[in-house]
């Protein structure tokens, strides 16, 4: 038997409207104007293509498992004799959630979030109304049936004949919960007050006119006076380590698992730390004439280890199984 998902609630339709509609305005902007924009505007094309081929169909429920049928893609199948109990959310909204490695509302919710009452959750959402959260062995599971009355009767008919009576699961305790350490901070505090110290004690060092833009081969196509320096540095330095605070802060109320606050940390750190090392070079390049690295291979350091940091983060960390 087939369930079709629930359409499209109104912030995921204007999510998906809007980014639609700006990125292909952009993507018109970087063609015409842009040397090479063409390759910006295909990987613009690209996200709201696959954003929508990765969002979920229909759930189906086909001999002895539950299955999670994608516009295209892979399927994501959970055996009934897995399943160990689920629950009915009717506003998601209303629980304590953080994304942390999924779609926002671009044609649907879908990846990991986590939640503060029911810990990871592996989501296939189209409406963020009437949730069912089945919690299996391979782990939790949201979905959004158009109709879920009948599919909570057909759910609990087949999973009681195949497993028995199916629990309704409860929320984490208060007591059980694991919350990150605020101490992770001092990592993000000492990486921007040292930033600082290294951006006021180069600016009295600067010439009055100074490069302040680089090309990709690091040769400066733009200038100005060193005041830029200060702001370049400054500026997002501490828009930054607002953001570090903020996220960790907010991660930390809508997560069981410290990894996961802790880790979004360590990541923003990394980034932190790029621009801190990007304002130390631009004030070498203007002291000597020269950069410290060359700037496409400083660019490809800082994107590996990003990657490696984000499949890490997936890997073992956001994709860890709620017990």
């Amino acid at each position: 038997m087939e369930f079709k998902t629930a359409k499209l609630d109104k912030i995921a339709t204007v999510v998906s409207i809007a980014t639609t509609v700006f990125l292909v305005g952009l993507s018109i902007f970087f063609i015409i104007k842009v040397p090479f924009g063409w390759a910006f505007a295909i990987f613009m094309m690209l996200v709201i293509i696959i954003s929508y081929l990765l969002s979920p169909k229909k759930y189906s429920f086909e001999g002895a498992n539950l299955i999670i049928e994608k516009v295209i893609g892979k399927k994501i199948t959970i055996p009934f004799n897995e399943i160990e109990g689920y629950v009915w959310i009717p506003d998601f909204t209303k629980l304590k959630v953080v994304r942390t490695f999924g779609n926002g509302g671009l044609f649907g919710y879908y990846g990991m979030f986590s939640t503060a009452e029911y810990g990871s959750v592996n989501c296939q959402l189209t409406s963020l109304k009437n949730i069912f959260i089945i919690k299996s062995k391979k782990g939790n599971f949201a979905l959004s049936p158009l109709e879920p009355d009948k599919f909570e009767e057909h759910l609990k008919a087949i999973a009681t004949g195949m497993t028995g009576e199916i629990e309704i699961i409860k929320p984490i305790p208060q007591e059980e919960m694991v919350r990150a350490n605020p101490l992770i901070l001092i990592i993000p505090i000492c990486i921007f007050i040292f930033t600082i110290i290294i951006i006021l004690l180069n600016y009295a060092q600067l010439p009055e006119r100074i490069a302040i833009h680089f090309d990709f081969q690091g040769n400066p196509n733009g200038w100005g006076s060193k005041t830029s320096y200060l702001i370049a540095g400054i500026v997002p330095s501490s828009i930054l380590f607002a953001l570090n605070i903020i996220i960790f802060f907010f991660a930390r109320r809508a997560s069981s698992n410290p990894g996961i606050p802790n880790f979004l940390v360590i990541i923003m750190s990394f980034i932190m730390l790029f621009v801190g090392y990007t304002s130390f070079d631009a004030y070498w390049f203007n002291k000597y004439n020269t950069h410290l690295i060359s700037l496409p291979y400083s660019m490809a350091v800082f994107v590996i280890i990003i990657v490696l940091l984000l499949l890490f983060y997936y890997r073992k960390i956001v994709k860890t199984k709620t017990s």
